[in-house]
């Protein structure tokens, strides 16, 4: 069963111990393959950026032209966000989403094997005096963040602070403890759980101290914590809980977003100022301006939102779209 990734500096009181650790069944021959997989990772890690531009590029061609079951469901999605859109045009954006796919699979054992220092030199950050700000006044922030090609980067942005997350598990129990490890390194202070065993009273008790808790909402999880509002061409679910915890917490909702420039080799983490009048004494109204930031915050780069995301996996009339 998946635990918290905790790291040793962690202020909630979290020991170290009851967190996820390495188990030396990692060592029999079923998890071979995957120290493979893990060796190479970090000679591409260490690979000039040039060469690792090369083979990102290299990657987002092979999965364009034959990943049908990704592509599949980015036509689906881009179809019903993007109606406007001609089939032409989709594809041409479909194309430039799996280029930037690619140079975030090829980007990503950066985050796995460097030192928060060195990454830190790559990551360029605004905003982040907003957080900073309520936190001086004893107040919790909420960082609403979409679920962008370069999310882990705005999480390794974000590591100077008191940090508390949520993952989704890897199926690979050795992979899900690698890089739930590099989410939680030693000079961070951070508690990520997962998912979906995370009990939101033990995330209330820990915002009562001055913390930021990075929260993506925009995935499409369950019906019994959402409500439908206006999304671009469509209508899309949006989580109750995000106001709720607000409520309870009285912590600020700031939306942020992360993005890679593939020019220039950097990442840019930006944090916006608050919402306004959120949370509000009507959900629907809520629901709606989590969408409605949502919308802006993809379309400050939507090439590079992830658009292989069942985005769209509860629909008003029950139906599913992605059954192909």
């Amino acid at each position: 069963m998946p635990k918290p990734f905790i790291s040793k500096n962690n202020p909630f009181g979290e020991p170290e111990v009851n967190g996820e650790g390495f188990e030396y069944k990692y060592f029999y021959p079923k998890y071979w393959p995957m120290w493979g997989f893990l060796g190479l990772s970090f000679l591409v890690a260490y690979l000039p950026k040039y060469l690792r531009a090369l083979l990102g590029e290299l990657i987002g061609k092979i999965l364009y032209n034959f990943g049908k079951s990704k592509k599949d469901i980015v036509e689906i999605n881009m179809k019903l966000t993007f109606g406007e859109l001609s089939p032409e045009d989709r594809a041409k954006l479909s194309k430039l989403f799996f280029r930037n796919l690619g140079h975030m699979y090829i980007n990503l054992p950066l985050l796995w094997w460097k030192r928060d220092r060195a990454l830190q030199k790559i990551i360029d950050k605004k905003g982040l005096n907003l957080i900073e700000s309520h936190l001086q006044k004893d107040q919790s922030v909420i960082l609403l963040a979409p679920h962008t090609l370069s999310l882990d980067f705005g999480g390794r942005a974000l590591s100077k602070y008191d940090l508390l997350s949520m993952y989704k598990p890897f199926k690979n129990e050795l992979l899900n403890w690698f890089i739930g490890r590099s989410r939680s390194k030693d000079t961070d202070k951070v508690v990520i759980y997962p998912r979906d065993k995370i009990r939101m009273k033990t995330i209330i008790k820990h915002m009562r101290k001055p913390s930021v808790f990075y929260l993506l909402a925009d995935e499409d999880i369950s019906m019994e914590d959402s409500l439908f509002s206006n999304f671009f061409d469509t209508q899309k679910t949006a989580l109750k809980s995000v106001s709720k915890l607000a409520k309870i917490t009285k912590s600020k909702v700031l939306p942020c977003t992360c993005t890679y420039d593939i020019k220039k080799h950097k990442y840019y983490f930006q944090v916006f100022p608050e919402l306004e009048n959120f949370p509000s004494d009507n959900l629907h109204d809520d629901c709606a301006k989590i969408n409605s930031v949502l919308e802006k915050q993809i379309m400050i780069n939507k090439m590079q939102y992830m658009w292989t995301l069942r985005i769209y996996k509860n629909r008003p009339d029950g139906s599913d779209i992605y059954r192909i």
